[in-house]
């Protein structure tokens, strides 16, 4: 009886068996299909929202016109690079009559020229771009898309490393981080130094020596600090791989990854940053300055309250020591992204304490791929519950701060440059002279006039703009042709520096053009030297 009754019961197994088999498999491909349709969505999302935001906001804040401009000024004087000055700009004002209405003195600083901290890499692609489009849009893409392209190769840098499941979360926490996001969509060179630095140390670490050498140049010619970064990663990771390592790469590659990058940059660095021993980057560390500069840096990082950052990054830390406690990157991998970050975190302190330096954590901007790396290892180790709490704190803090950030970038940058847009086109069709307005940069920038202004100096602008007979007297004595001023003292924009004797006085004096939110008055040829 028992015989007669197994093949039944094998019959009815087999079908079961293969049923559960079949809705594996069958669950196994669409997860699959899944994820070959939403991860490339989701990494084109990651990397394009840079872009998108630009385009959207049309925001440029602070030295981002300069920056851009400088680029436009590399095509038109290439010499510029070479140390010539910027004769467009006089924004610290000319000598005034009699001097004590500039008290600071900074009139005396008559033409600047390329920053000593800047390579030529970033106003070199300016250049360009513009060259080859003369077009505005494309120049202020320049920098998103360097930033989309360092999302993608975090994203790369993960999957070769840790893995996948911490590469996507490495290209999710760059592309949020809100320093990183918002430094991404306008045009500062920290992005763009941030890929080239990335794929320098990237190449270098999967022994790909020209890679590494070509790109370590690169990323030396952008700005200085990503020079001490660069070889001071390669050279105390190349003493770790001989001396407490596995001797995972040669030594031929070390020496050929830390001295060629010199060489290439070699006159560049001698020239520019040097200057044949005469000039150095620094004039001096205060530790004043730094117990000022630093708190507000630290507040700017995340734009919270600094026990908001401390718990924030407290988070952070606790995943990443974690992720290495499990082993989640490899010994060398680990030191070598350590390193990177550390010595980011040095080159912050040591900005903090340099006169001249200004408050914006952007100076830690390329040393965030580590950061990301290091956190997406450690988040794809974490128990699930854990993994939960951390990724909806940070992901909602993330969003809810981006989101501020671009609001305000809009309505503060984005909305005062296009409500400027109809005094820069009545600009662009006048012939050359010096512009006197707040918004000297923008000036510069979309008309390719010349501009002037009393920056950083407070007291000369309301000495000059407070006082008819000073404006007169200072405008009489110099090349100023137009004066560009807000016409509100509210909305969009700067306020109305201007007192209402100034504007009496421009109005009786002057052709008065008004341009949307701003007038433009352009004053006769006879009222400058």
């Amino acid at each position: 009886m028992e015989a007669a009754e197994r093949p039944t019961v094998v019959a009815l197994e087999v079908p079961l068996y293969m049923s559960v088999h079949q809705s594996t498999r069958a669950w196994s491909t669409l997860r699959a299909r899944w994820r070959g349709a939403v991860l490339p969505l989701l990494l084109a999302l990651l990397a394009g929202h840079f872009v998108v935001v630009q385009l959207l906001t049309g925001a440029q804040f602070l030295d981002a016109p300069r920056n851009m401009h400088w680029g436009l000024l590399t095509w038109e004087q290439p010499g510029f690079l070479l140390g010539l000055p910027d004769t467009y700009e006089r924004i610290k004002g000319f000598p005034p009559d009699p001097p004590w209405l500039g008290p600071m003195g900074l009139w005396r600083h008559t033409y600047g020229s390329l920053h000593i901290w800047w390579g030529p890499l970033t106003p070199g692609l300016f250049a360009l771009v513009w060259g080859v489009s003369r077009s505005y849009t494309l120049v202020q893409l320049v920098i998103p898309i360097a930033a989309g392209a360092m999302v993608l190769l975090t994203y790369w840098m993960g999957r070769t490393l840790p893995g996948r499941h911490a590469a996507v979360v490495a290209a999710i926490f760059l592309s949020l981080y809100p320093l990183f996001r918002e430094y991404g969509t306008v045009a500062y060179n920290e992005a763009l130094g941030t890929l080239a630095l990335s794929g320098a140390l990237f190449a270098y670490l999967r022994g790909r020596t020209v890679a590494a050498t070509l790109l370590g140049a690169l990323a030396a010619l952008t700005k200085m600090d990503l020079l001490a970064l660069y070889t001071g990663t390669v050279a105390l990771s190349a003493l770790y791989d001989r001396f407490a390592g596995r001797h995972e790469l040669p030594w031929r590659h070390h020496i050929v990854c830390l001295v060629g990058p010199l060489a290439l940059a070699a006159p560049w660095i001698w020239g520019h940053y040097l200057g044949g021993g005469a000039r150095t980057p620094t004039r001096g560390l205060s530790w004043e300055l730094f117990t000022i500069i630093f708190p507000m840096m630290v507040e700017l990082t995340l734009y919270l309250p600094w026990y908001g950052v401390v718990l924030t990054l407290g988070v952070i830390g606790a995943v990443i020591v974690y992720g290495l406690r499990a082993g989640a990157v490899p010994r060398l991998t680990a030191v070598m992204l350590g390193v990177w970050m550390a010595l980011g975190l040095l080159v912050v302190l040591v900005y903090c304490a340099t006169p001249g330096a200004g408050n914006s954590p952007r100076i830690f901007v390329p040393a965030l791929p580590p950061l990301a790396l290091l956190f997406g290892a450690g988040f794809a180790r974490l128990p699930l519950p854990w993994r939960r709490r951390a990724g909806v704190y940070l992901g909602v803090l993330f969003l809810v701060i981006n989101g501020f950030v671009i609001w305000y970038q809009a309505t503060a940058y984005g909305a005062p440059i296009r409500a400027a847009a109809p005094a820069f086109s009545e600009l662009r069709q006048r012939e050359q002279g010096f512009v006197l307005t707040p918004i000297y940069w923008e000036t510069i920038l979309y008309t390719r006039q010349r501009a002037t202004w009393f920056e950083a100096d407070e007291v000369f602008q309301e000495n000059i703009m407070g006082d008819a007979g000073n404006f007169a007297r200072y405008i009489e004595r110099h090349p100023i042709r137009y004066v560009l001023l807000p016409n509100a003292t509210s909305g969009p924009g700067p306020r109305d520096p201007a007192a209402p004797a100034v504007r009496a006085y421009l109005d009786a004096n002057a052709e008065r053009i008004d341009a949307g939110a701003w007038t433009l008055w352009v004053l006769p040829r006879d009222s400058s030297s």
